[in-house]
């Protein structure tokens, strides 16, 4: 088995003005910026325009070669899924977009000063953006990376090959106690104070079923270049930030394995919190009764006008639903809220998972 490689970066630290912020010491105003080059892995927040629009971007380098994260048009506030690679300051992050057709992407340059500079391609058109660190009214934040691998035939290199990646958001140093405690409950939906060994406790669990699972299948099988690729087993963790302005802090836990199959099985949950109270919210903390049988209609028609479906075509012919309901997974922006559906929740796993945006100017009447 490899030795686990374990990997920490100081993801942000709150900018703050002369007032001190709740859930975080008071810091310099130079304080918080990510050296967004030379560091391994970070979380950073970044505010500045494209064209002339203003946009927040939550962007994380969570492994040692992908970029992941969400952006937003301040108006708007509707997050926009991003991913991509770079190298040596360089940057390409593309955008979630429906079309194969039009291609939505970032072309930069990151530097150490905490600034991604370049241009959005997209639509027809390009715009230049300039972009900046602004931890000002955000959580700080730090990143923990940990991956492992094994053998399914222990010391046999031949053998398929398990690997386990796993990467986590922390409170920084910076925050209350109180606060500190509650996001680490959580992260982790245990008592783990440590991240190192939350993580190593994902990754072990992994491994010690992969290699149990090797033990019930007869050593040819696992050799045989036309079976072995059932074997070769992968899981994959991570966390994004995708919206953190005080006191609002909304996380995203991703998770995918593949164990075997015709395909691997993915999602991703979201978490909203409210910081100053210390409490993860949930659609009827923040929506009046009455809210799932308003809201209906208002999916059915974000999915249509997303998706491009026509007004004739009833929804069941995309989807495995008639309607689409409110569920319990949401981000919630002081702009509007989104429901996410994972696979086969309410469609075929080859639509993937859909999130669904309503702007508060469209459900405003519900909000308590």
């Amino acid at each position: 088995m490899k030795r686990i490689s374990l990997l920490l970066l100081l993801a942000g630290i709150v900018l703050f003005s002369c007032k001190q912020k709740p859930g975080s010491s008071q810091q310099d105003e130079n304080a918080g910026i990510i050296p967004l080059v030379s560091a391994p892995y970070f979380y950073t927040l970044l505010k500045g325009t494209m064209g002339d629009k203003p946009v927040t971007m939550q962007l994380l380098k969570t492994t040692p070669s992908v970029y992941r994260g969400y952006y937003s048009f301040d108006t708007s506030g509707q997050p926009i899924t991003i991913w991509g690679t770079g190298d040596s300051g360089y940057i390409k992050l593309y955008e979630e977009n429906i079309d194969p057709e039009n291609e939505r992407f970032f072309s930069g340059m990151l530097d150490d000063s905490g600034h991604l500079t370049g241009v959005w391609h997209g639509n027809g058109t390009s715009y230049h953006f300039n972009f900046h660190t602004d931890f000002k009214d955000a959580v700080p934040l730090v990143v923990y990376y940990a991956t492992d691998s094994a053998y399914m035939i222990p010391g046999n290199t031949k053998s398929p090959l398990g690997l386990a990646s796993t990467s986590i958001l922390w409170p920084a140093k910076d925050i209350q106690p109180e606060l500190s405690a509650f996001l680490k409950q959580v992260i982790t939906g245990s008592n783990i104070q440590d991240p190192k060994q939350f993580m190593k406790r994902t990754i072990d669990s992994f491994i010690t079923s992969y290699s149990t699972a090797g033990g019930t299948v007869d050593t040819a099988e696992l050799l045989d270049p036309s079976s072995a690729g059932s074997w070769t087993w992968t899981t994959e963790n991570d966390m994004k930030v995708v919206y953190n302005h005080w006191p609002l802090l909304v996380l995203e836990k991703y998770g995918y394995a593949y164990t075997g199959g015709a395909h691997g099985n993915w999602g991703s949950t979201f978490i909203t919190i409210d910081a100053a109270k210390k409490k993860v919210l949930k659609p009827a903390d923040v929506f009046k009764p009455g809210y799932k049988e308003a809201f209906s209609p208002l999916l059915d028609k974000a999915f249509r006008e997303k998706y491009s479906i026509d007004g004739d075509e009833v929804l069941s012919q995309s989807l495995l639903t008639p309607t689409i309901v409110p569920n319990d997974n949401f981000i919630f922006t002081d702009k509007g809220v989104a429901f996410s559906y994972v696979p086969y929740e309410i469609g075929p796993y080859s639509l993937g998972q859909v999130t669904l945006y309503l702007p508060f100017t469209a459900i405003r009447q519900w909000i308590k």
